[in-house]
């Protein structure tokens, strides 16, 4: 096994050889420290927030709703706070582009969200909801993660086939 040391909390990570964490350098963890994450890594749970209120807003807006911040907020809460409890199970921290990390965070959010709206919040959870949730978080929680790969992918091998 391969180390990778984080001289930031002077922790040691344990990682096999060739493990997408380990960087080109291969001293540098990518799995706990913040510093030498890099940006999209640091920040991919905004992305995940943006999924969750875009659903709210555009839901609320087909059905006439005004799109306040207060009422918006209201609505995706219970996705919000189950969303977080999705990306600390799936520990999307690691790996956030991990397609199969979306696909826990996805349901994690749509299970947990629906029965904290229904039981905690008091709030409907109709069947056509259910599906239209299930359908929107699953697709866009995996799909901007197989994005980020596919992009990923193509800009190394370009930095292969053109390393000047």
């Amino acid at each position: 096994a391969r180390s990778a040391t984080c001289s930031s909390v002077k922790e040691k990570f344990i990682w096999p050889p060739g493990h997408p964490r380990i960087d080109a350098v291969g001293d540098r963890c990518w799995g706990q420290c913040c510093g030498s994450l890099p940006v999209m890594k640091r920040w991919f749970w905004v992305l995940d927030m943006v999924v969750v209120v875009s659903f709210v807003v555009i839901g609320r807006d087909s059905h006439g709703f005004e799109n306040d911040w207060g009422n918006t907020f209201q609505v995706a809460l219970p996705f919000l706070l189950a969303l977080s409890v999705g990306i600390g199970i799936a520990m999307a921290f690691m790996d956030p582009t991990n397609w199969r990390a979306g696909l826990v965070i996805a349901a994690v959010t749509v299970v947990g969200g629906l029965a904290l709206r229904k039981y905690v919040f008091h709030d409907g959870t109709a069947q056509t909801f259910v599906w239209l949730t299930a359908g929107w978080m699953t697709a866009w929680m995996v799909g901007w993660r197989l994005v980020a790969v596919l992009i990923t992918r193509i800009a190394d091998g370009r930095g292969a086939s053109n390393p000047a």
